[in-house]
């Protein structure tokens, strides 16, 4: 727990200095904190991703990182003390007290526990590979997994430290759960002082993800970080619509976080339909020199992602084949990509049979629908009456003529557009999950946003209940989990130092002199030895380009 709490205060300063530097490029006013955090944290990422291109992710990539913030603390060191100036109250009482609490159970929830069913498969080894080599040219051919090149892994490497302790700390997913319920709590300390509650609720949206997924928040895992994102895009945009703001330089910014989310994880891609407002607002205005500015940004976040992505697998966006431009010798070959792809869809819709690709939606649908336990049905019906609420209240206001705000139709789209995504490429919920609970939280903020009066205010006040009810239900299951976590966990000895990843048990084989492992039972691809694969047939159809792990793997 100690060494997770070191570490969350290292990341903080770092992500701190670094956003307050880039932001100031922007404008000379003062952002939130949250603001400054998730800048320094996209930009370090971006960052990262583009120097393991050229080297590993070691001590020189991390002290480049570090030098940075100091110099960026140093220049701007008068805005860091107005921004001190005005968090130091809160700090200094009883609800920096609580904060205080606050990271210090999450700490205990984050040097113990579970990992994730995918850090084990490829996260943990995909992050020794950024630590040892930077990049393997077709990688992705020893395993599959490598090749989804989540950037998120970026940055769970640049924090890992290896090289300096000798072992790798995997304490991001905790900073990022525990910066987005400070971000919530703080946000909904004035609840009563909002006339508009989307915000509050979508908060309340972000305190009940962490509380679904806190047992696993020592995991790097991919979902967790896209779907923190996304949420916090959600309820940033809904904050600047509903709470006075109405800065088009805030709409932009969240934008361009939004096109970094998308590289978290292509679930969240469309998020980026949310710029379509900044946009129409920068044409009209005719402020050419800010698009450029945003569309730039947009850019460097993307180019690093896709030359990434031709590196590790050949292709553009993997597991995509619609765009096939690249021939070079560590492609993969399109079967490889279709089989995956193919499976990614099938084992989200819960048929677990490849052949089964072609089923109908009408077909597989009741076969999904079955799979789930019925907490998650609950859910699942939560959001259909949401979906419901939302079209009543959206009735009520074109019959009483009430004007419809363009940034919350933009939202709306935005998040209908993803849940069409999930649903029709890989209805898991955890790949989801952000979006359905936004479906559910903005319904509720705009029920308790608005004036109800008569037969109108029985039939959405009988949804709230009802929608209430449900996700109480939902969430019920996960207190109950965490109960028993904490019950089993208490004597772990990980007060000090935070658990190790897994160690699976691996055999190895020699290609061209080198030694690559391989899982012989369970599904672990081991970060303790590297280059690895869980699945002995997918190393058994590659082969090295050259007699160095340097040139890289390609299809026999």
């Amino acid at each position: 727990m100690v060494t997770v709490i070191l570490s969350w205060i290292y990341i903080f300063l770092i992500c701190t200095l670094i956003g307050v530097g880039t932001l100031r490029l922007f404008e000379k006013k003062i952002f939130s904190l949250s603001g400054y955090l998730i800048t320094g944290i996209i930009v370090i990422t971006v960052y990262t991703e583009f120097v393991s291109i050229f080297m590993k992710i070691s001590g020189l990539a991390h002290m480049i990182v570090l030098l940075a913030a100091l110099l960026s603390g140093y220049t701007n060191r008068n805005k860091i003390e107005r921004l001190w100036k005005t968090y130091r109250p809160a700090i200094r009482s009883w609800e920096g007290f609580f904060y205080g609490c606050f990271v210090v159970l999450t700490a205990f929830f984050a040097s113990r526990g579970e990992f994730h069913t995918d850090t084990n498969i490829y996260h943990a080894a995909a992050i020794r590979i950024y630590e040892e080599y930077g990049l393997v040219k077709g990688i992705g051919n020893l395993q599959l997994h490598y090749a989804y090149n989540s950037s998120y892994l970026a940055f769970a490497s640049i924090f890992s430290l290896k090289w300096l302790l000798g072992s790798s700390l995997h304490t991001t997913t905790g900073f990022l759960e525990t910066l987005m319920c400070l971000y919530a709590f703080r946000g909904l300390k004035d609840f009563k002082r909002h006339e508009n509650h989307i915000a509050d609720m979508m908060r309340i949206g972000i305190l009940l993800y962490a509380l679904i997924n806190v047992t696993r928040s020592m995991s790097p895992a991919t979902d967790y970080a896209s779907m923190y994102f996304a949420l916090y895009i959600i309820t940033a945009w809904s904050e600047n619509l509903c709470e006075g703001h109405s800065d088009i330089t805030a709409y932009s910014l969240l934008s361009v976080a939004a096109v970094f989310a998308a590289t978290l994880k292509f679930s969240s891609c469309m998020l980026v339909m949310l710029a379509i407002y900044p946009a129409y607002y920068l044409i009209k205005e005719k402020k050419w020199k800010e698009i450029a500015a945003y569309l730039f940004c947009g850019c460097i976040i993307l180019c690093p992602f896709l030359i990434r992505n031709y590196f590790i697998s050949g292709w553009l966006l993997y597991p995509f084949d619609k765009i096939d431009i690249f021939e070079t010798a560590w492609k993969i070959p399109r079967e490889y990509i279709l089989h995956d792809a193919n499976q990614i869809k099938v084992w989200g819709r819960c048929l677990f049979d490849v052949d089964k690709i072609d089923m109908p939606v009408m077909q597989w649908l009741p076969v999904w629908w079955k799979h789930h336990v019925s907490y998650e049905k609950m859910f699942l019906i939560a959001v259909l009456l949401g979906l419901l609420l939302e079209f009543i209240m959206l009735l009520n206001k074109l019959i009483k003529r009430q004007k419809l705000r363009p940034q919350l139709i933009i939202l709306y789209a935005a998040i209908w557009a993803n849940i069409a995504v999930w649903f029709f490429m890989s209805p898991f919920i955890r790949y989801g999950l952000a979006f359905l609970i936004a479906v559910i939280m903005i319904a509720i903020g705009e029920y308790l946003s608005r004036e109800k009066r008569g037969f109108y205010s029985i039939v959405t006040g009988s949804l709230v209940f009802c929608i209430l009810a449900l996700v109480s239900y939902y969430g019920d299951e996960y207190l109950i989990d965490i109960g028993v976590y904490v019950k089993y966990r208490l004597r772990d000895p990980y007060y000090i130092t935070q658990k190790d990843y897994d160690e699976g048990n691996m055999d190895s084989c020699e290609i061209n002199g080198n030694t690559i492992y391989f899982s012989t039972e369970e599904e672990i691809n081991s970060y303790h030895v590297f280059p690895g694969t869980c699945y002995k047939p997918m190393l058994e159809r590659s082969t090295l380009i050259g007699n160095r792990i340097e040139d890289g793997f390609c299809a026999k």
